[in-house]
C-alpha cells in the first residue's frame, strides 16, 4: 500500500484515539448515567477533555481534505516523491498537532505551526495530483 494511503489509515486511527479520549472525558465529567443515556444535555467537559474534542473535530476536517486529494492521486497511479513527502509531513504534523492541542501547549504558536505543517503536507499531495493529471 502506498505511503499516501498509509497516512490516511494512520490518520483514521488518530481520529479514533481522539474521539475515544473525548468520550472518556465526557463520561468522567457527566457520569455514567449520562454516558449510557440519550445525552439530551450537552457535555460540560473542560480542560484536556474539551481540547480533545476540538482536536478531533479539527482532525476530522483536515483528514477529509487529505482524503479528497490522496485517494484520487493513488487511484490515478500518480504517487511521486512529492506526494510521498507530503503524506509523511501530513501525518507527522497531525500527530504532533493532536499531542500539542490535548496537552494545552501554546508557546510560540506551536499548535498553529503543527496545523500549518499538515496543510503544507496535503497541499503537496494536491500539487502532485495536479502535476500528474494535467
Amino acid at each position: 500500500m502506498s505511503m499516501e494511503m498509509w497516512s490516511l489509515v494512520w490518520g483514521g486511527l488518530l481520529l479514533f484515539v481522539l474521539i475515544t479520549m473525548s468520550a472518556n472525558a465526557n463520561v468522567s465529567a457527566m457520569g455514567m448515567g449520562w454516558g449510557i443515556g440519550n445525552r439530551d444535555q450537552a457535555a460540560t467537559t473542560t480542560g484536556w477533555g474539551a481540547r480533545a474534542r476540538r482536536a478531533y473535530l479539527n482532525h476530522l476536517e483536515n483528514l477529509l481534505i487529505y482524503a479528497c486529494f490522496a485517494i484520487p492521486l493513488v487511484m490515478a497511479g500518480a504517487s511521486s516523491s512529492l506526494s510521498v513527502l507530503g503524506a509523511q509531513i501530513f501525518i507527522i504534523a497531525r500527530v504532533l498537532y493532536a499531542i500539542v492541542y490535548v496537552a494545552g501547549l501554546t508557546a510560540a504558536g506551536i499548535r498553529t505551526i503543527c496545523w500549518f505543517a499538515g496543510v503544507v503536507g496535503y497541499a503537496m499531495v494536491f500539487i502532485a495530483l495536479l502535476q500528474a493529471t494535467m
